[in-house]
């Protein structure tokens, strides 16, 4: 009969071996992840001294095997830490954003603070779908949405690895979706009037606090600007420098955007939001004003920079946009409604749809769906001229 194989995390039988005068050699082999058995060795004053320090390097090992191996009986916790570290190397190697981890982090706390102390093979479709709908009426359909998304990513990892038979996240109910809303955007006579108030506001903040302190909310109707010129995402608008601006040619290069990474900061990421190609945008001449003025002031650096010289932070810019909007009588104005109003008035000038989202770097889905009112065709009034008897 064969002799059975160690089982990978184990060892086998440990041997000491007398080296000299109070020199002792502990040795025996370990049984890896990769099925490989690898010698071990620890010295010692004595006997029982080089094999306690054995067995400690032995569970050491053992503990690293545990840690990356998983089971039916592994928790749900261990495997979303083990799926998180995964990603995190992809991070590393560039494969992924970091924004991309930090919120599956936040997701993956709303999943484990439910289900974290589970079994991998206590963790059913029911089991998922109750958890997701929990998650929906706490958070939102936005953060069940994130919660979907690295369920069924741990619970994949957890199959690829034989913990899991079945993914259980791929069974669950659909979530429900909230009516889309109407597209908002600035009329055409409103743009003229928002950015006229908007940079009195501002010029009063500057007067009151400083050139220094001031500078965030003056750099505001500047943005807006260049934000409705170009149709750019905020983060894309503040990750663009001085070179990405081409007056001669009155083109703007659009190829970046900007992330808070936790223990780092703000930092310009390679492409547009979702790992989207860069355009190259020609951008109208009432734009070329604020676009050279801003160039020449950038010396290379950020258009929109900090008083530091450093990156603005997306978030802190939206609510200084929010406080402004709310007092000059433009409450609910958001910068994305800035990139509403851009793919508004190409489609009030009739553009095709592909036309636009070649503009805004979409799909014509996504135009339709998202940043374009449809007008009904004017031959359907005429033809409607004929419906009822004179």
């Amino acid at each position: 009969m064969p002799r059975p194989r160690t089982p990978i995390g184990t060892y086998g039988r440990i041997r000491v071996d007398q080296l000299g005068p109070k020199l002792f050699e502990a040795h025996a082999r370990f049984r890896g992840r990769n099925g490989r058995l690898r010698p071990v060795k620890r010295v010692g004053a004595s006997r029982a001294a080089a094999e306690r320090a054995l067995k400690e390097a032995l569970v050491e090992l053992a503990d690293e095997v545990a840690r990356g191996t998983v089971h039916p009986d592994s928790s749900f916790g261990h495997v979303t830490g083990l799926w998180l570290a995964d990603v995190a190397a992809k991070v590393e190697r560039g494969d992924r954003a970091p924004k991309t981890l930090s919120d599956y982090r936040s997701a993956a706390k709303n999943l484990t603070s439910r289900m974290g102390d589970l079994s991998c093979r206590e963790v059913t479709a029911g089991q998922c779908d109750e958890v997701l709908k929990d998650v929906h009426d706490r958070s939102g359909p936005t953060a069940a949405k994130h919660a979907k998304k690295v369920l069924s990513g741990v619970c994949g990892f957890a199959v690829r690895w034989g913990a899991m038979q079945v993914n259980p996240a791929l069974s669950v109910e659909r979530l429900e979706r909230k009516p889309s809303s109407p597209v908002r955007a600035l009329e055409p006579g409103q743009r003229g009037d928002f950015l006229t108030k908007l940079r009195v506001f501002t010029g009063e903040k500057v007067r009151k606090q400083g050139p220094a302190k001031g500078r965030a909310w003056a750099d505001l109707p500047d943005l807006a600007e260049v934000m409705l010129a170009t149709g750019c995402r905020i983060g894309e608008a503040l990750a663009l420098v001085g070179e990405d601006v081409d007056i001669a040619e009155r083109t703007v290069s659009a190829g970046h955007h900007l992330v808070r990474v936790p223990g780092v900061g703000m930092v310009r990421q390679e492409k547009r939001k979702g790992g989207r190609e860069g355009l190259v945008l020609r951008v109208p001449s009432w734009a070329v004003p604020v676009l050279r003025r801003r160039k020449l002031e950038s010396g290379g650096g950020p258009l929109f920079p900090t008083y530091l010289g450093t990156w603005l932070d997306p978030v802190n810019v939206q609510k200084r946009l929010r406080v402004a909007c709310r007092e000059i009588g433009y409450e609910g104005v958001t910068s994305h409604l800035f990139r509403h109003t851009t793919a508004t008035h190409l489609g009030d000038s009739d553009l095709s749809d592909e036309v636009i989202s070649d503009a805004l770097g979409n799909t014509p889905d996504v135009v339709r769906k998202h940043y374009r009112r449809k007008k009904s065709d004017p031959r359907v009034a005429e033809a409607l001229e004929g419906l009822m008897d004179q």
